[in-house]
């Protein structure tokens, strides 16, 4: 008989079970081996998405995956399922079995989707003769005033210097917080932001809606928090006349007690939902509105007060530039992504067209020997047509070993052996060319869990470089392998060949850019970089014209 609650995989891929039983109260899903369902596939995060189970329900919670979760094809943060539902982590489909309870009509809301906030148009006309508001740009001389700036005051009493020591730490939170915004999504730093206000003001229920970008007219759900969690996502209702008094005259709204304020008498939205107090800011930045921040309370007593409402404004204000900065670094960072990619592809159109010249050549030649009935000539042109298949092989090679992403295979690698294991493979190439290479090992450095193919591709390609970049008759080669104190290991390699110009020499990582004209296809250097990074470790050019390079690779020490 099968499991009553289980995940059932749509796309199967190889290491995936028939099925998985979620038995527990919270079912974890990552790539990482302590998760309840471990997915070993690149598209799922170590820590991905989890299914937590309330009373009949279950709930899927992303974790702030790269890839995303997702619930009948909609990107979800957190999402009820019912039997017959299909979830997506990452590319990995599956069907959900609920055979506790039936299959619901869609009554499930994402907690960050569009469905779970309702905006009500407020019926009859607010009076407004009580209006409570704050002017964004008087934030910063009202925070003068505020519980914020009340430390110099003797006279505060206990309960407020709690109070104020609460915002202190939210407002050093949140600055630590927005300084990391770049390295996360603007929805998982919203979230944090809700997380950080319901520390120092005490509200039920929040929402932080944004413009995606600033010629938008709708604003998305972009973060949903409540106090007390309920089993099922409630919508959180919010009124057209607050709202659009924020959006359109760029201040905040504080209501005390909606039920008697007489502004909002004849709002059914706020009455019928039993609304306390309501906060509603505007983010700011310029004379730009790019969202709004609602936070309401739920039990009657609990109301918002001045300093709540000059509080929020704050935050709302500093959460507005931070994500302006963001937005503008993010798309200068797109453009620059642009710009590479329009690099990328004049360099393979360079060295697909300089291939297909040499080869459009040789065949020029090989119909004209074919047509003499010249076999000595026509096998003279095909060694032509033959090294321009063999080139445009190589390049497709690297290009593929460049752009793919492998998972590192590491082991216990001994880095003296592995060079002299290289040094023995091209010895007769150094010797046809009359250079010479002298290996000078530290025998006190230990093996080092590394990526051995990565590194033994990246030693030859510098091997060969500098074998091809010597043209004189007593070149050299010196290898050299060291321990620093740190435990840093170091390995160089330096030859005394023609060396790199310098105008060239702030190019020589980029793709496909190389020196040796048509013999290179501009990828030897970038895999190095590449290779060697993956390994957490760096490498360094140094070089004078005619006098030789020296390129060096270093490991950090071994952190326990």
């Amino acid at each position: 008989m099968p499991a009553p609650v289980r995940l059932i995989p749509k796309n199967f891929q190889p290491g995936m079970l028939e099925e998985y039983i979620l038995a527990g109260e919270q079912t974890t899903v990552g790539r990482h081996p302590s998760n309840d369902i471990v997915l070993s596939l690149d598209s799922i995060s170590r820590f991905h998405s989890r299914i937590d189970r309330r009373g009949e329900f279950f709930v899927v919670q992303d974790l702030n995956s790269s890839n995303g979760s997702m619930v009948n094809g909609e990107r979800v943060t957190q999402m009820v399922v019912h039997d017959g539902d299909q979830v997506t982590f990452g590319n990995v489909e599956f069907r959900f079995r609920n055979e506790l309870a039936p299959a619901a009509s869609g009554s499930a809301s994402s907690i960050t989707g569009k469905d779970i906030v309702d905006f009500e148009d407020d019926r009859g006309r607010s009076s407004g003769t009580q209006q409570s508001v704050l002017k964004a740009e008087d934030v910063s001389e009202r925070s003068k005033s505020s519980v914020i700036s009340t430390a110099s005051d003797k006279k505060v009493d206990k309960a407020t210097l709690f109070k104020l020591n609460q915002r202190l730490s939210s407002l050093y939170r949140l600055s630590e917080l927005l300084r990391s915004m770049d390295a996360q999504s603007e929805e998982f730093i919203l979230q944090r932001v809700l997380d950080v206000l319901f520390i120092a003001v005490n509200a039920d229920r929040g929402v932080i809606l944004t413009r995606f970008h600033r010629d938008a007219e709708q604003l998305d759900v972009t973060a949903v928090k409540y106090r007390d969690e309920p089993i099922v996502p409630q919508k959180v209702k919010v009124s057209r006349t607050i709202l659009n008094k924020v959006l359109t005259e760029r201040v905040a709204v504080l209501s005390k007690d909606a039920q008697v304020d007489d502004r909002f008498s004849a709002s059914e939205s706020i009455l019928m939902n039993d609304i306390r107090s309501t906060i509603c800011a505007p983010m700011v930045i310029g004379d730009e509105v790019i969202g709004a921040l609602h936070l309401d309370t739920t039990e009657h007593g609990k109301v918002f007060n001045q300093d709540d409402l000059e509080f929020v404004m704050i935050v709302a204000t500093e959460v507005g530039v931070s994500l302006s900065n963001m937005r503008m670094q993010r798309e200068a960072t797109h453009r620059q992504r642009l710009a590479a990619v329009g690099e990328t592809v004049a360099g393979i159109s360079h060295n697909v067209k300089n291939i297909l010249l040499l080869s459009q050549g040789g065949a020029e030649l090989l119909t004209r020997a074919l047509g003499r009935n010249d076999l000595s000539g026509s096998k003279e042109a095909w060694q032509v047509v033959s090294r321009g298949i063999d080139k445009i092989g190589k390049l497709v090679r690297d290009m593929l070993e460049f752009s793919s992403h492998k998972d590192l295979e590491l082991s216990d690698v001994d880095i003296n052996e592995l060079v002299c294991s290289i040094a023995e493979e091209i010895e007769k190439q150094l010797v046809a060319k009359g250079v010479t290479l002298e290996l000078d090992l530290d025998e006190e450095i230990m093996p080092r869990k590394l990526d051995e193919l990565g590194l033994q591709r990246t030693l030859m390609n510098l091997l060969v470089n500098s074998m091809e970049a010597i043209s004189h008759a007593d070149g050299s080669i010196v290898v050299t392998t060291s321990r620093r104190v740190d435990g840093t290991v170091v390995i160089s390699i330096r030859d005394n060949g023609m060396g790199i110009p310098a105008d060239k020499m702030g190019r020589i990582f980029f793709p496909f850019f190389t020196t040796k004209g048509s013999a290179g296809t501009g990828l030897g250097l970038s895999m190095c970089k590449k290779n060697i990074e993956d390994m957490q470790g760096t490498i360094a050019c140094e070089s004078e014209e005619n006098v030789g390079t020296t390129f060096t690779i270093e490991f950090p020490p071994v952190r326990a």
